[in-house]
């Protein structure tokens, strides 16, 4: 697949790339990595991000044209899309086949639906961006002179924001290995950990300080739950991408196998609309909690979508995490 895959960007000439819908690191960073890659091979290519770029993110634009709404007229030779399980999880309003072309998944979940005309899922990957820095190579794209260094700026927060700045359990050899291969090529290290874990507005400061003190336990402590509604976000002044990593809060917690992040989404449906994030310490699977509420993800690293109340969304979150961790609810 990857040669039929490498036949079709050789070949074309104008392409659509765009990453999942509410963007995170990887995706957005393997978006703009691979277009401006292509861009080097003499390609016309347009990014495509109808969601708000997080604040966390915004370095990596650089000045490049975001397309926040597609054009009426004209045709692409393929789209790619990057970092996408599910079709679910595609940019809104993306284009039919007959306008966009063949679609090209490019991704490394274990947990995915098919789907797309041409596929690159390498399950072994630590992060979309691995996966994209493959395909440039195989374009051609062989030396550090080769690779625009913006481009090696944006692969590089994709892996470094998957990886969680190389401490997950997908860090290996291979990875720091590549690592070193993106800053020889312009990637930046410092500028781009400031961008992507410090510089917070304030507000997510704020938000952090309610978060902290909302963090409940259950299991016996193995479960750690936090509930962010909009109330909190009015109140802080925090937007939802700053909600961003503050999972991580609940697994630090020594004893916690799994941590769990409720949002409600603005604006919610009737019944309510609650998104969820999942991390795992232990040997928990997360991937196959967040699989029978609906979504997917890694092992170590999962989310959802839940059309419920809050609490109707806690409750079925610590029910599903119980039949993985096995036992009662009961505070830590």
């Amino acid at each position: 697949m990857t040669g039929e895959i490498g036949a079709l960007l050789r070949g074309g000439h104008r392409f659509l790339v765009a990453g999942h819908r509410s963007p995170d690191g990887d995706a957005f960073g393997s978006a703009l990595g691979l277009a401006r890659g292509l861009r080097a091979l003499g390609k016309t290519v347009d990014v495509y991000c109808p969601d708000p770029i997080p604040s966390h993110l915004a370095f990596l634009v650089e000045g490049e044209e975001i397309l926040r709404e597609l054009p009426g007229a004209g045709r692409w030779d393929a789209a790619v899309v990057t970092d996408v399980a599910a079709p679910s999880l595609m940019p809104a309003a993306f284009p039919s086949e007959e306008i966009r072309g063949p679609l090209i998944v490019l991704d490394h979940h274990a947990s995915h639906e098919d789907f797309g005309d041409h596929v690159i899922r390498d399950i072994a990957a630590c992060s979309t961006g691995e996966v994209v820095w493959g395909l440039l190579r195989d374009l051609g794209l062989t030396g550090p002179s080769a690779v625009p260094p913006a481009a090696a700026r944006a692969l590089y927060a994709a892996v470094v924001s998957d990886t969680g700045g190389f401490r997950f359990s997908s860090t290996t050899a291979a990875t720091l290995r590549l690592g070193a291969e993106l800053v020889e090529a312009g990637a930046e290290p410092w500028p781009t950990a400031r961008g992507l874990f410090e510089e917070w507005p304030r507000p997510r400061l704020e938000l952090l300080r309610e978060v902290l003190c909302r963090i409940d336990f259950a299991f016996d402590g193995r479960l750690a739950i936090i509930e962010i509604d909009r109330e909190l976000l009015g109140r802080t002044g925090a937007t939802d991408d700053m909600i961003d990593g503050l999972v991580g809060y609940g697994r630090r917690v020594a004893g916690v196998e799994v941590a769990a992040l409720l949002w409600e989404q603005d604006p919610p449906s009737e019944t309510g609309r609650v998104r969820l994030s999942l991390r795992a310490s232990g040997d928990c699977d997360v991937a196959k909690i967040a699989g029978a509420l609906g979504g997917g993800g890694h092992r170590s690293a999962a989310g959802a979508t839940l059309s419920c109340s809050l609490a109707a969304a806690r409750a079925r979150v610590e029910a599903t995490v119980g039949e993985s961790l096995g036992g009662t609810v009961r505070g830590a």
